[in-house]
């Protein structure tokens, strides 16, 4: 009977503590789009480093063939070498149109400047405030970021404050939202639903939340995520708020709190007309 215990105990240890990578993938329609886009959406790396030279990472990545990658916020980290980021970014940005906006963790490196910078420099698309067009076969999307609201001027830490800047970056990209243009709003933070909701943004995309770290399929969706504090609301997953759709990643990082019923996750998002 003890031998069986034990047996029972690893098994669910090994299920519960799993941290291999999944993919998420999430069908929305929509009468502004007259042909499909797939997004993918990377956030929350952390600059964790799968496989040698994060073969694991971009063999998935390839093996969906995303239309556009977004990063999410959180791709480089305060406390870790940048390797894993830039071993990413040297791969995917020659092969997909690559989007970021910055998260929490870059601002509070205190070298959010020089991230952005490194970033930019493997040709990806920095969104501050600011949007651009993509065109998949014939087919607009009008993509928009902003930064994180946690903001680190260099002598100031802005933690956990929605700052003035903050504001009027949404705002301006607001008033650059085109009618009849399919609209996705990249923001690392999930928990500014209120904000968010009728927008005028058909989909927003965040991460942040890291899948609430502790998940028990059928009772708990998420035990604790930042800025949500317990049992957060939004953990992980889609969210109808209002005229609004957002998506919530789980995020890629591995942290030193192990990740429980919760492996690191890869989001595809297709996005196909409504018939």
């Amino acid at each position: 009977m003890k031998i069986l215990i034990i047996i029972i105990t690893l098994i669910f240890c090994i299920v519960a503590l799993w941290q291999g990578l999944t993919v998420k993938r999430y069908r929305i329609t929509s009468n502004k789009l007259k042909s499909s886009v797939r997004i993918m959406a990377l956030t929350d790396l952390h600059s964790t480093i799968y496989g040698k030279k994060q073969k694991k990472l971009i063999n998935k990545i390839r093996e969906y063939d995303p239309d556009v990658i977004v990063l999410v916020g959180d791709i480089a980290v305060d406390d870790k070498p940048h390797e894993g980021t830039e071993l990413l970014l040297s791969v995917i940005a020659k092969e997909y149109p690559c989007y970021y906006v910055t998260g929490n963790h870059e601002f509070k490196s205190g070298e959010v400047m020089y991230i952005k910078d490194m970033i930019r420099g493997y040709g990806v698309t920095i969104l501050e405030g600011s949007s651009d067009f993509i065109d998949v076969n014939g087919q607009k999307i009008q993509l928009f970021g902003v930064d994180d609201p946690n903001r680190f001027d260099g002598s100031v830490y802005f933690e956990d404050e929605i700052t003035d800047e903050w504001r009027e970056q949404l705002n301006r990209c607001k008033e650059e939202l085109t009618e009849g243009v399919y609209s996705i709003l990249l923001s690392h933070r999930p928990e500014l639903t209120e904000i968010y909701k009728d927008s005028g943004f058909d989909l927003v995309i965040a991460g942040h939340a890291h899948g609430g770290q502790v998940r028990i399929p059928g009772i708990v969706n998420g035990l604790f995520a930042p800025n949500q504090g317990l049992f957060p609301k939004y953990a992980g997953g889609l969210y109808e708020i209002g005229a609004t759709t957002m998506i919530v990643s789980r995020g890629l990082c591995r942290n030193i709190i192990p990740r429980v019923f919760n492996p690191p996750e890869i989001v595809v998002i297709d996005l196909v007309p409504l018939k």
